[in-house]
């Protein structure tokens, strides 16, 4: 009986033990230089079962369009290895490559980041090709300032360019810009046929705020500035944790959740529920909640602590607003935190809403 005893219990903390995990041969890969006619920047990030039990990719989620993930669809028996397939669209996006893909997994911590870097070479075009925005008098090559990544201590620049077709003189100015945004236009006048470049610099540190954010600046024509004209820029902040010590590493906060998936099932339109779910900091340090990101709009919003203690636990409420909407529903909800091995958790909603 003692014996039988002692096989259950072994079988027992063998099952508990028993944990996937996700280790990349490489999580970041650059492209180096790649032509915008040369078709899309294809490379296979592939991956190995480094833990005790079936390895399941249950998503891989990309921050744009631009990115198109495939993956190995079976579970992965420890030791075996997988892939995921990434290819990047360069047609018609000139200039750096900076994507982050997320990847969601059935292991613990359950997402793992990888990365992909390089930079677009532009075709020659004729100016009308090139200058696609007509902005009053000139044409602007880009409406869009994308500084994808940065850390929050980097001053990172980045130039678009105008063309003046003609016939008469034209000067572009900024107007009310930002604290943590320069704009730089040289030369000052553009005459006929001339191209102007405009640097864009980005001081992150001013900016005071945490994952994707987007700021639109006035620009004016020949001091015009009744008919400002808008220009986008945006980033996306991180924290560097790699400048971390050993010491501060082992310190850190260290966040879960008790779900990675809210099932909401069925909702009426017109309809608002509540939902909870579990957050725990089982690190050594006060857990910061810096930044929730719900894509926008009214349809989801969070309620959630900003700083959860060490060994403590709280509930996040996510209520959605079912007013307008009909049919599948498919939500993405960001948290950005101070966890060093979890920067950014990935909550998603789904839920199906009837008449």
């Amino acid at each position: 009986m003692k014996l039988n005893l002692s096989v259950l219990l072994l079988f027992v903390l063998l099952s508990v033990s028993a944990q996937p995990r996700i280790t990349f041969d490489k999580p970041h890969h650059d492209f180096g230089r790649v032509g915008e006619n040369d078709g899309d920047a294809v490379h296979d990030f592939t991956f190995t079962n480094t833990g005790t039990a079936p390895l399941v990719i249950q998503n891989v989620v990309t921050t744009c369009g631009c990115t198109t993930p495939e993956y190995t669809r079976q579970p992965i028996r420890p030791g075996g290895t997988g892939f995921i397939k990434i290819s990047y669209d360069v047609k018609g996006r000139p200039g750096p490559i900076d994507r982050t893909i997320t990847v969601h997994t059935n292991s613990s911590p359950p997402t793992t980041n990888i990365r992909i870097s390089g930079t677009v070479v532009p075709v020659d075009r004729l100016p009308s090709e090139a200058f696609r925005h007509t902005v009053g008098a000139i044409r602007m090559e880009e409406m869009h300032v994308s500084f994808n990544r940065m850390f929050s201590y980097e001053r990172p620049a980045l130039v678009v360019r105008a063309f003046n077709p003609g016939p008469n003189p034209a000067s572009i100015s900024f107007i009310n810009l930002p604290a943590h945004i320069t704009a730089e236009v040289s030369p000052a006048t553009i005459r006929q046929g001339e191209i102007a470049t405009i640097r864009v610099t980005y001081d992150a540190s001013r900016k005071n705020d945490w994952g994707f954010v987007a700021d639109p600046i006035n620009m004016i024509l020949n001091d015009n500035r009744a008919q400002p004209h808008r220009l986008t820029v945006t980033a996306t902040i991180e924290e560097d944790f790699s400048r971390w010590t050993a010491t501060q590493l082992q310190n850190a906060p260290s966040v879960t959740l008790d779900r990675q998936v809210i099932e909401a099932g069925n909702i009426r339109k017109g309809e608002r529920k509540t939902f909870q779910v579990r957050l725990t900091n089982s690190g050594r340090s006060r857990l910061e909640i810096r930044k929730i990101d719900t894509g926008g709009g009214q349809i989801l919003t969070v309620n959630a602590p900003r700083e959860i203690n060490a060994g403590a636990a709280s509930d996040i409420a996510v209520t959605y607003d079912a007013t307008g909407q009909n049919g599948s529903q498919n939500r993405t909800i960001t948290l950005i935190t101070n966890d060093p091995r979890n920067p950014q958790i990935t909550l998603r909603f789904r839920a199906e809403v009837t008449d």
